[in-house]
């Protein structure tokens, strides 16, 4: 039940439009329980639940806090699924796109009409992701969610974003008022 009200809350997306911060970040898989292999190639050392396999996960959001988070299910960007999932229908035409040097948005901003600002990488970190501040404060707030779930499986990782995005864009509410607009808004 809860993962059908969090598909309809999906549905419900607004255009990005403005400026607007792109991004990737990747995502462990984790595990529940230890392996069974004690030699299992995608066992890291260090978290006895998680693995080496990572989950590429596109984020974007807009100036008026308008939220796209969109998984792969891949190992890393894959041109197809960018031209598919950030086209006309998501990004409106003549936005300002801000992302990092990766040559995949150029052809998103070819697509939408707009244009693409890249921050060029240095050696400090803070200094070249500086336009791209609220991106990375979104990242850091969704691996900070997604550490709480134990058995963090890649086949219902879009649920998972769903429900964080519908939290972090109703984080001000008491839970009453939550389940309140969560109601309404299915």
């Amino acid at each position: 039940m809860q993962s059908k009200q969090l598909e309809n809350t999906q549905l419900k997306f607004k255009k990005l439009n403005g400026q607007i911060q792109i991004d990737e970040t990747f995502i462990k898989e984790i595990h529940k329980g230890n392996f069974k292999d004690k030699f299992d190639k995608r066992k890291t050392n260090l978290d006895p639940f998680s693995t080496n396999t990572k989950c590429c996960i596109q984020m974007a959001i807009d100036s008026n806090n308008n939220i796209y988070v969109k998984s792969t299910n891949t190992k890393r960007l894959q041109k197809q699924l960018i031209i598919n999932n950030m086209n006309k229908q998501l990004i409106k035409e003549n936005s300002i796109i801000i992302s990092d040097m990766q040559p995949l948005f150029l052809l998103v901003a070819k697509q939408t009409n707009s244009i693409l600002l890249a921050t060029k990488t240095s050696t400090n970190p803070d200094a070249s992701y500086q336009k791209l501040n609220k991106i990375s404060k979104l990242q850091a707030s969704l691996k900070e969610t997604l550490i709480h779930y134990h058995g963090l499986g890649f086949t219902n990782i879009q649920n998972y974003l769903n429900l964080w995005k519908w939290k972090y864009q109703h984080k001000g509410l008491t839970p009453n008022q939550q389940s309140t607009v969560l109601y309404f808004n299915v």
